[in-house]
């Protein structure tokens, strides 16, 4: 039988009860399940975590037709049942502190209605200690605690820095409960985006094992290359035939488009929603970006100023264990890890236990570029492909005109207030954009004479980049420097045999109006030229 796909359904029942796929993640929470265990997981959103503690929760309540031909059917002692205790904390109404507190009170109150248990306490802090205590004595069994986006009341307020600060204070006396508990609790797991540093959340909880980046459960969420094989057949099948690909064909596509996170450097895994969407709606598309972007990383980037090319060419590392998040001292390359848009691509077992970065894989470099370069062009990130593939065409083209209108297109709407009014501005933007059409971008590249601004390459075509930019010089001078200086300091040395393309770009920006455009040459038209 062909099970359905689970698009959007995060519920195990509902999956296992209406054949929808399930794929098997039932022996890593069999080997991680131990009396007394208290464990954080942090993966990015959309991953597959709730579903994840959804399985749990069956699972401790004994639910065991559910788990029927899965791993763990026949291994689990199913004579026990426990009473579980699940946090959603994303179904919290957040945006208020003092609102925020109210809505942790009534989920409590209503977890203790749910149980027929009476609570005495008033206080936030005092009341979930003694649910905890009156649950296990009720089932005189201890208490499974799950609980989902643990950090949800600070990430979701990460605009408003004093909000997100409060409600830490809030649930950093919230999940103190849950260490002086520890003679009620049976098992203990939490999962979420961020991991705070140990002087916040955590120094309340220092007896969780992060298992953020352990080899052992590093593909506990998300799909592996041979579960992708193996549960989605079917679907890669009708992809393909839609498309007009083979079926290797078709998982290339699939792999280039959405393979590539990892928490270990060596499992590389695919993001569920990606695949399910992907698979239902028989398109590559940015399903992630568009459901799983937390805003506030948006807004941090657009804060703060980030010069886009520093995401081209990642050397970011760290040492150790799973870097902490500190909302005093916001540290980018952090978040973008903790958020899914840097990886961990190598894991080097040096004395200093090193592990590599980069960003996963296409549809997250294309989604956010095209954010990026539509934010700092002030185009909708919409225009942004659209505009790159026909840039491309005009260059592969020579079509000097076209190339032209496009880049005024793409560079046209800058506000002149915003404008940083110098070369490294468009410095950023120019590679960044070549490389989301596909080009492999070379910036900077030194030879004997001097420095080449870009080398692009696609396919078996090379096309070497200069940029100008002046406020006073004039578009046709800035133009004939950039064709000269490549013949004249032989930037095309390396790349002659293969005739590439020569772009010059100009762009005259002063007080009154901003001019660009471009021209592509041959090495032999620059040859008679200057010569």
């Amino acid at each position: 039988m062909i099970n359905n796909l689970p698009t959007d359904i995060a519920v195990f029942s509902t999956m296992r009860e209406n054949d929808y796929i399930y794929v098997d993640k039932t022996q890593q929470i069999y080997n991680l399940i131990q009396p007394g265990k208290k464990y954080f997981l942090s993966r990015p959103r959309r991953f597959g975590k709730s579903l994840l503690i959804n399985t749990m929760k069956e699972l401790f309540e004994g639910n065991k037709k559910l788990f029927k031909d899965l791993y763990i059917y026949d291994k689990w002692d199913w004579n026990k049942i426990y009473p579980v205790l699940k946090i959603d904390m994303s179904g919290l109404d957040v945006k208020n502190p003092e609102i925020f507190n109210i809505s942790l009170n009534d989920l409590i109150n209503g977890i203790a209605e749910d149980n027929s248990i009476k609570l005495i306490s008033k206080g936030l802090k005092t009341k979930f200690g003694e649910l905890i205590k009156k649950i296990s004595e009720k089932h005189d069994q201890k208490v499974v605690i799950l609980i989902d986006e643990y950090d949800f009341p600070i990430i979701d307020n990460m605009n408003d820095i004093k909000t997100a600060e409060e409600n830490r204070t809030i649930l950093s006396e919230f999940y103190q409960v849950l260490k002086k508990s520890e003679d009620y609790i049976q098992f203990l797991f939490l999962t979420g985006v961020s991991k705070f540093s140990k002087t916040t959340i955590f120094s309340k909880l220092n007896n969780l094992t992060d298992l953020t980046i352990d080899s052992r459960y590093s593909t506990i969420c998300g799909y592996t290359q041979e579960e992708l094989n193996s549960y989605f057949n079917k679907y890669i099948l009708e992809l393909g035939d839609k498309k007009g690909d083979s079926y290797d064909e078709t998982l290339n596509n699939i792999k280039n488009c959405y393979d590539g996170y990892s928490w270990d450097g060596e499992n590389f895994l695919y993001n569920p929603n990606s695949i399910l969407k992907t698979l239902d709606q028989k398109k590559y598309g940015n399903f992630w970006f568009e459901s799983g972007t937390p805003t506030f990383l948006l807004d941090l980037i657009k804060r703060d100023n980030v010069d886009i090319s520093s995401f081209l060419n990642l050397d970011a590392s760290f040492n150790g264990e799973f870097p902490t998040f500190q909302l005093d001292n916001i540290d980018l390359k952090t978040v973008l890890l903790q958020t899914g848009y840097l990886t961990i691509k190598e894991h080097i077992e040096n004395k200093y236990d090193e592990y590599i970065l980069d960003i996963p894989n296409n549809e997250v470099k294309k989604s956010l570029f095209s954010y990026l370069i539509g934010m700092y062009t002030n185009n909708m990130p919409g225009e942004i492909g659209p505009l790159a593939r026909k840039f491309l065409d005009a260059l592969i083209n020579h079509d000097d005109k076209k190339a032209s209108q496009i880049l005024d297109t793409l560079l046209g709407k800058i506000p002149y207030q915003v404008q940083m009014k110098n070369w490294k501005y468009y410095h950023s933007i120019f590679p960044t954009w070549f490389y989301m059409m596909g080009l492999e971008t070379v910036a900077e590249e030194s030879n004997s004479q001097g420095q080449i601004d870009a080398v692009l390459k696609y396919k078996n075509i090379d096309i070497i980049t200069e940029i100008k930019y002046s406020q006073t010089k004039s578009i046709k001078t800035m133009l004939n420097e950039a064709n000269k200086q490549i013949y004249k300091k032989r930037y095309y040395q390396t790349y002659q045999d293969k005739n590439p393309i020569i772009l010059a770009i100009a762009i005259q920006d002063d007080e009154k109006a901003k001019e660009i455009e471009c021209q592509i040459h041959s090495l032999n038209e620059l040859k008679e030229k200057y010569e």
